[in-house]
């Protein structure tokens, strides 16, 4: 691992994130909670914010093993694992926690005060967790040093850096280590414009990257050409233009006919199946510059559930690939935005109270450890216990490590009955669907 094998401190921590309450793993709360020997406050502390170990190193590892433990399944297929870019926000106050800034926060949907961190999550089927991730530091950070140093930043990382940038650092980076996956995702700041597309394509990777409803295609392919001049007066053209105009992607979706979709059922959910319209098309790109249109395939899809629709861009072979493998990827996102949730619910990424570079990322390293394990624990125990859920997995290592035997038969008697019950749910559900 990243620190020392059997590290005292990091195994405590770990049993900290899982045992304290929801909205309280601070330090002092979760100290509280574990039994370590003379002012365990301050080691705790010290092994969080300033001890050496490598957090690089351990989630490497983290995103390597479970790149394996996934190969090793017996359904398991490459092609069917997603490494998707995402980002998520950590509301934090004043100004002194790096890389902390007034900056867009989706999870509330507003600007706010807080940190950003931009992560990768190797999807596969319906399971997911972290496997990397980077800190966003805004300009009015890399640009002040004084700050950077005070907060412990290193002086390689005061580089501004853009979140593009950032996801493509870890993404060459999980490629050199071993971790294997068939497609590339992520949200509409991931598929706007051409640099990651660019990017991906010169790497040889395949990617399905949601765009934004304003996204401009050119749904034939256009011809550009410097025009002639029209007059003897002013300067001779000298740009290239496209000789028909673009158009946004969700004006293209409006305009589609009925007989342009496709039905597909993506997967059975507890609410029933997940179906969805589908629409995939060839389309070209140009960004006005360049000399050169990009080919892409245009993926749209509307739930039929809720009327949803999203749009996505990918560089997949538009002839060779069916559009199921379309909307299994683009429909994968979910997986991740779930993996948020456990993270931040049940392990505290978000709850953390350290304004220091090493801490924020030696507290992600060690939330990524433990998501990965409850991934592990919940594929290992699919058949048994298909409905397993990353809370039922942290409440019975919380009765376990009371080492109290009925706690443990509690908890597993309250875990059949919750069961049980989620699955008359779902049966209800399936009738109402067939019904319909």
């Amino acid at each position: 691992m990243g620190f020392s094998p059997g590290h005292e401190l990091g195994e405590a921590y770990v049993r900290g994130l899982f045992k304290t309450e929801a909205g309280k793993r601070n330090i002092e709360r979760m100290n509280e909670e574990l039994e370590l020997s003379g002012d365990s406050y301050q080691r705790v502390q010290q092994f969080i914010t300033n001890s050496t170990w490598s957090a690089s190193n351990l989630i490497s590892e983290v995103a390597l093993n479970t790149s394996n433990f996934y190969a090793s399944q017996d359904d398991y297929r490459r092609r069917d694992a997603g490494y998707i870019i995402d980002e998520s926000a950590h509301i934090k106050k004043g100004k002194y926690s790096v890389g902390v800034a007034r900056q867009y926060a989706g999870i509330i949907g507003k600007v706010e005060n807080c940190q950003i961190g931009v992560y990768a999550s190797l999807v596969w089927k319906s399971h997911s967790t972290l496997i990397n991730e980077r800190l966003f530091l805004p300009e009015s950070w890399t640009s002040d040093s004084k700050r950077c140093e005070k907060a412990g930043v290193p002086e390689d990382k005061r580089t501004f850096k853009t979140k593009l940038e950032l996801a493509l650092e870890m993404l060459k980076a999980d490629v050199e280590v071993g971790v294997e996956f068939g497609w590339v995702g992520g949200d509409g700041l991931y598929g706007h414009g051409l640099e990651l597309g660019n990017s991906l394509d010169n790497m040889g990777l395949t990617f399905l990257l949601d765009v934004h409803c304003n996204q401009k295609i050119y749904p034939f392919k256009p011809q550009l050409s410097v025009p002639e001049s029209t007059s003897r007066r002013g300067p001779k053209p000298t740009k290239l233009r496209a000789d028909c105009n673009p158009i946004r992607v969700d004006l293209y979706a409006q305009q589609l006919p009925s007989y342009e979709w496709q039905t597909v059922t993506v997967r059975d959910g507890t609410k029933g199946p997940l179906t969805l319209s589908m629409h995939a098309t060839r389309v070209w790109l140009w960004d006005g510059k360049s000399d050169a249109v990009t080919e892409r395939v245009l993926v749209i899809s509307r739930n039929q559930a809720d009327n949803k629709i999203k749009y996505s861009l990918s560089n997949a072979d538009y002839l060779a690939t069916p559009i199921q493998r379309f909307a299994y990827m683009q429909a994968q996102r979910y997986w991740v935005e779930r993996a948020f949730q456990e993270a931040k619910s049940e392990l505290g990424m978000s709850d953390y109270q350290v304004r220091k570079w090493d801490a924020w990322h030696h507290h992600m390293a060690l939330v990524m450890l433990s998501l990965a394990f409850i991934v592990k624990e919940r594929i290992l125990y699919k058949d048994d216990c298909p409905l397993l859920s990353c809370r039922d997995i942290r409440v019975m290592i919380i009765a376990m490590l009371l080492n109290d035997p009925a706690a443990v038969d509690k908890r597993i008697a309250q875990l059949e009955v919750r069961h049980e019950q989620r699955r008359r749910d779902i049966d209800r559900y399936y009738k109402a669907d067939v019904g319909a």
